[in-house]
């Protein structure tokens, strides 16, 4: 009498596939966790705001060479946190658009202009995401021609 040969049978079993699934899903978590996705866009907006500072800080110097004769816009009265004669002055001349806040909310970008000194003014906008304290700012002032981090409003005022 002989017996039926035994086939062999290859593949995984049912608890080796669920073991492989569960680390694969511990590992998508781990990742997930150590990208932080909501950083990453409050850090994107924030490069948009630091842009748009930037294109608002070279349309003021260069309205100040030209028409200004050295002198920057004064505050006058405003609107969405940066004056409306300076957005018209802006506009009319070196700014092809007025910046949008990349979060779609309120307008966060403001300008003070020194009254004692016409030829001091600064441009600063919230970060969402900053590098450095709670409530820091992106900061542009025309005495130093460059943008920086600093923490409130209060320190980012025309010298």
């Amino acid at each position: 009498m002989t017996t039926a040969p035994l086939k062999k049978f290859r593949g995984f079993t049912l608890i080796e596939l669920l073991i492989v699934i569960a680390i694969m899903g511990i590992l998508a978590a781990a990742v997930l966790v150590a990208v932080n996705p909501l950083k990453r866009q409050q850090q994107a907006r924030d490069s948009g705001r630091k842009s748009d500072v930037g294109q608002i800080a070279t349309a003021l110097q260069a309205w100040s060479t030209s028409p200004g004769q050295g002198n920057y816009p004064s505050n006058g009265g405003g609107t969405n946190g940066v004056a409306s004669t300076v957005l018209t002055a802006l506009t009319a001349s070196d700014l092809k658009r007025v910046p949008d806040d990349p979060s779609g909310g309120a307008v966060h970008y403001t300008y003070t202009a020194n009254s004692a000194t016409p030829g001091d003014s600064a441009v600063y906008a919230a970060l969402e995401a900053p590098t450095g304290a709670a409530g820091s700012i992106w900061c542009w002032r025309s005495s130093t021609g460059i943008a920086s981090e600093m923490t409130g409003a209060a320190a980012c005022t025309a010298p």
